[in-house]
């Protein structure tokens, strides 16, 4: 690990000015090394920032530094994504945040020891670790509403503005298709009507943590607002399974019974987080100065997955059954 005052790149300087802006840790003997380094495919990890593992001396590391990448300005607020993180570490639900400056993209997190382990698609797949982040989102489901609402339209229309912005007319021959088709859900959901709850709203696998006693924590809440949980819930069983089979003891997990109107609107919901994925990935591509980053790869199956569901024979039927 690095000291204060050993940066020789760009990254490791801001990592260094971040550090040094804590109370307390300017003059201390502060260390801190790369984290997880940042990848889009073939599991979505990291991408949104530069991460850092800090410790005080010789100790293990047990803070996490988090710096947004300046590419993510219009899809990130670090004040509500701090805000969402603080109320769900009072459930105990996340480790907490103890810093921030919104003027340095940055934020301080205690870490989580060595023994904790990112989930992976096939962990979600096991009943105890599916129970357990089900309870976990549900828990902040049932806690006081976070400062914005939003649905996954609505930041369909913001990276639909940033495309127009970035001069990308389409993201794929057929994408005014796919758009359309997402536009019938999102008027069957309206029509329908849904619950906002404060939520996580994230269906990453890798923004879950498993301890080696099978305890979860959820991770990462730079998506978070008040949203229908069966968004929430959606776009978790659309990273875990492909099959309805496979969903439905999830959903009697989060409801108790299983009803095939909620498996129909996860299942909705999961192809318009597909749309939106996919356009972000096609933006980033563009614009984003990182070229290491698969952004392509990543949008491309995203659609891919998207375009896929929307011709299933079954999809007029969902959208007539909510």
């Amino acid at each position: 690990m690095k000291a204060l005052g050993q940066a020789s790149t760009v990254d490791e300087k801001a990592a260094e000015a971040a550090i040094r802006a804590v109370s307390g840790w300017a003059n201390a003997d502060m260390r801190y090394a790369p984290g997880i380094a940042g990848v889009a495919s073939p599991t979505h990890r990291a991408v949104d920032s530069q991460n850092w593992f800090v410790a005080r001396g010789d100790a293990p590391a047990t803070y996490f530094l988090k710096i947004l990448h300046t590419d993510q300005s219009d899809f990130i607020d670090l004040e509500r994504s701090v805000s969402a993180a603080r109320q769900a570490s009072t459930l105990g639900l996340t480790p907490a945040p103890l810093w921030h400056s919104p003027e340095m993209s940055a934020v301080v997190f205690d870490r989580l020891s060595e023994a904790w382990h990112t989930a992976r698609m096939d962990d979600l797949r096991k009943r105890d670790v599916l129970e357990s982040v089900i309870a976990a989102k549900s828990a902040l489901h049932g806690s006081r509403p976070l400062g914005e609402t939003w649905t996954v339209f609505d930041r369909i229309r913001v990276v639909e503005k940033a495309l127009a912005d970035a001069g990308i007319a389409e993201v794929a021959a057929d994408g005014w298709w796919m758009r359309e088709c997402v536009g019938d859900i999102e008027a069957a959901i309206i029509a329908t009507g849904f619950d906002e709850k404060p939520a996580h709203a994230d269906g990453l696998a890798s923004n879950i943590m498993i301890a080696p006693d099978g305890r979860v924590q959820l991770v990462d809440f730079d998506e978070a607002r008040n949203v229908d949980p069966f968004y929430d819930i959606g776009i978790l069983l659309n990273e875990a399974f492909q099959f309805d089979s496979e969903m439905q003891p999830a959903l009697e997990i989060f409801e108790g019974q299983f009803r095939q109107t909620s498996l129909n609107r996860c299942r909705l919901y999961g192809i318009a987080d597909d749309l939106f994925w996919g356009m972000w990935g096609m933006l980033m591509d563009r614009v984003s100065p990182r070229g290491g980053i698969e952004f392509l790869k990543y949008a491309q199956w995203r659609l891919l997955r998207c375009r896929m569901e929307l011709r299933n024979p079954r999809f007029e039927f969902m959208l007539r059954t909510l």
